[in-house]
């Protein structure tokens, strides 16, 4: 028998263009897909536990529903596609609003609007669906996120907080579905999250079926953890196991319990994940609804609609008073400044992916509209 060629196994393409180039965040979505449990996302890489190839001649999926590959573009933009607005920085939407966890508890805790933490709390409560994927973090490093499967209105208050590391939450729904038989499960996540469950959709692969929500974070990029930690540990004599919070705001801000370390962002800015860099979506532009900031207001939420099941689970939130919402005309200065930081994220991007094609060869998936072959296509 003729040996398979490495270009027909798509772990080999994936490791190649992927993970050996540095573009993987580690989002576990490779290993929950993979249908002989190949891989393992574990101590910041992607493993490989066996060769798939002994049990099957083909097998694309590992590396097609990768947020980071060119596959499935098109058929993961559909889903959201059939929103009546279409804006060149935020994407396809239905209504764009601020919104406010009603209890002012919560929206202390978040540091913020509260309304992500507020939804999944009133989600569970109400068996709207039966788990939630969120991000908590590690006791002994409160800096390094913790793929969790929430399954209580306790667990989703312990994963208050932003996260600004990798995050292997794609792993986590699988094992939500596949360890805890979870049949209705809300999903958490930064873009590229995101992506990688709308290609399973759009890959229809059989644990997306336990989808019923997916929330979308804003995004400007995440850090590479080990070498920005050991970085702050050495320059500013800072532990992991010291770090109470980190915060972005004009600095890079380190809460300990001695106080903030503030940081100029071009020191850190050298350990944003090379996939980031390249990124073009800051809003989460395929997920059932977006949240993120609407600074100057502090205690308010930017919330974009983007599909119907995002909106009738929004508005049901709202109709039985969890979520205060107030209209986002009334505050034009929030909008301004959503679209200006999506721009320039977008245009950072497209810079930064000039650059870096001449040394890589190879660049992670791009959004749609920067694929100049495809800009002219309509979704129907």
């Amino acid at each position: 028998m003729n040996p398979k060629s490495d270009s027909l196994i798509a772990y080999n393409v994936l490791k190649k263009k992927i993970i050996d180039s540095g573009f993987c965040t580690l989002c576990g979505a490779c290993e929950a897909a993979c249908p002989v449990s190949a891989l393992n996302t574990k101590d910041e890489k992607v493993n490989r536990l066996h060769d798939c190839s002994q049990y099957m001649d083909l097998c694309p999926i590992c590396y097609e529903i990768c947020p980071h590959s060119e596959a499935l573009l098109l058929r993961s933009l559909s889903f959201v596609a059939d929103a009546p607005v279409k804006n060149e920085a935020l994407g396809y939407y239905r209504k764009i609003v601020l919104a406010q966890a009603v209890d002012q508890k919560l929206r202390e805790q978040s540091h913020g609007g509260g309304v992500v933490t507020s939804l999944l709390k009133y989600g569970i409560e109400t068996q709207f669906f039966d788990s939630a994927i969120v991000s908590q973090t590690e006791p002994e490093n409160p800096a390094k996120p913790k793929p969790s499967i929430a399954l209580v209105p306790d667990d989703i208050l312990s994963a208050i907080g932003s996260k600004f590391f990798p995050s292997s939450v794609a792993k986590a729904y699988g094992m939500a579905v596949y360890g805890h038989g979870k049949t209705a499960i809300a999903f958490v996540g930064v873009p590229c999250h995101i992506l990688a469950l709308r290609k399973m959709e759009a890959w229809q692969h059989k644990i997306i079926d336990n989808l019923k929500i997916t929330i979308g974070l804003f995004c400007f990029g995440t850090f590479s953890l080990s070498p920005l930690l050991d970085y702050i540990k050495e320059k500013y004599k800072i532990k992991p196991s010291e770090i109470k919070r980190l915060r972005i705001a004009s600095k890079f801000e380190i809460h300990t319990k001695n106080g903030v370390i503030q940081i100029p962002m071009n020191e850190v800015e050298k350990h944003i994940l090379p996939s980031c860099r390249v990124c073009t979506d800051f809003t989460s532009e395929l997920a059932d609804i977006s949240v993120g900031s609407a600074y100057p207001l502090t205690d308010w939420s930017t919330v974009i609609i983007r599909t119907k099941a995002g909106e009738d689970f929004f508005y049901d939130a709202v109709s039985n008073g969890v979520i205060n919402t107030w209209v986002i005309e009334q505050e034009p200065k929030v909008f301004e400044r959503i679209v200006v930081a999506a721009m320039q994220k977008r245009t950072a991007a497209l810079e930064q992916a000039t650059e870096m094609e001449k040394v890589q060869g190879y660049l992670p998936a791009l959004m749609l509209r920067e694929t100049e072959a495809l800009a002219n296509i309509k979704i129907k």
